[in-house]
């Protein structure tokens, strides 16, 4: 009788024990995410989910606007599931142009457009970008303005705007930017306002990519000018090619180079001396980045060209600093210019300005 009773006793509490570990199991089981086409969803590594808006891949980096967390930057090798709300375009290196809705799950790369499904080689995928058809999200921009103002005994103002925009899509790359420096002072004896820099710089260049490596540079221009420079214009066109020598999740270097065609006009020469001048030219130049921290880009870029002597002989451009993320899209911008021509013009008076330019700016910036 005991030995029945304590089989009873056994049973019941193996049940017990049974049903209570089943629904431990059950709490602990992942849940189900309902997609929904008002986002696009991404998946990491971490098996974390976000839900909000695809902005692009490029450089093995992936741009999302997290719903809650804003804009974020994460390595492509770090993303696990993406689907898409609206149909992207993707580019593979092949040269391969193809668009439809994105899903990307257990390392496979699918577009589904009018009910079919196409797949890719992941290995094979250069770019992502928004399809033609939503042109809106093929461009975004910046702006950064650094400004230092002084009264009291000393009266000044100083001012450095940089501005630009670029469209990008699977297959090609549009930018255009402009930065602009100007200073003025105060004599407190005479109260004389004196200019003591004025100079603005708008570029733009245009890149098809036929190739995950290799891309043609078909537009290069150029506009400056710089009243101490005695540069009233200069317009610069050219064409070239581009290589990446690094491309990776944290590191980009490019390099480009292609002739060129420049014409100058002067603010003022000598008599027997010509107003403008024109010459052909070869332009050599290369960007680097690198993402030190998640919060942190460190930037530069080079570019000089080779020009006949009475146009400069050789004009060199130097940008470098860093970009620390502050929140949201905003950014704190440390930057130095570095300008240098080698054979400045005269003015009518016979001064030569000064060869090189040197800038230090702190800048606050804004992305959009």
């Amino acid at each position: 009788m005991k030995i029945n009773l304590l089989k009873v006793f056994c049973c019941l509490f193996l049940s017990s024990f049974t049903a209570v570990a089943t629904e431990n199991v059950a709490d602990w089981q992942k849940p189900n995410v309902q997609f929904k086409q008002d986002f696009d969803w991404l998946k990491l590594a971490s098996d974390e989910w976000l839900k909000g808006d695809f902005v692009s891949m490029y450089d093995e980096e992936l741009e999302f606007d997290s719903d809650e967390l804003d804009m974020q930057t994460i390595d492509w090798e770090d993303v696990a599931e993406l689907r898409s709300k609206s149909i992207l375009s993707i580019r593979m290196i092949d040269g391969t142009i193809a668009e439809g809705y994105l899903v990307v799950k257990d390392g496979k790369l699918t577009l589904v457009q009018n009910g079919q499904a196409t797949n890719y080689k992941m290995s094979e995928l250069i770019s992502i970008a928004s399809s033609a058809k939503n042109e809106l999200d093929l461009w975004d921009g910046y702006i950064k303005l650094g400004a230092n103002f002084r009264r009291g005994n000393t009266v000044q103002f100083d001012y450095n705007l940089t501005a630009g925009v670029q469209r990008r899509s699977s297959s090609s790359r549009l930018k255009v930017d402009y930065t602009a420096n100007y200073s003025r002072y105060e004599d407190q004896d005479t109260k004389i306002e004196s200019v003591t820099a004025d100079s603005a710089r708008l570029t733009s260049t245009y890149d098809w990519f036929f190739s995950q490596r290799v891309f043609l540079r078909a537009t290069d221009f150029e506009y400056f000018s710089d009243e101490f420079l005695n540069v009233d214009y200069r317009l610069s066109y050219g064409i070239g090619l581009g290589y990446h020598l690094i491309d990776n999740s944290r590191t980009s270097w490019d390099v480009n180079a292609g002739p060129s065609y420049q014409k100058t006009k002067f603010n003022n020469v000598a008599i027997d001396k010509e107003s403008s001048e024109s010459s052909p030219g070869l332009s050599l130049g290369t960007d680097f980045t690198y993402e030190i921290t998640g919060e942190i880009d460190f930037d530069a870029s080079y570019n000089v060209q080779f020009v006949s002597d009475e146009s400069g002989e050789y004009l060199h451009h130097f940008e470098t600093g860093i970009e620390i993320e502050l929140a949201s899209d905003f950014d704190l911008d440390i930057t130095l210019y570095l300008d240098r021509t080698e054979s400045p013009h005269a003015d009518e008076f016979g001064n030569i300005p000064e060869k090189n330019d040197y800038r230090f700016v702190v800048s606050l910036g804004y992305d959009f």
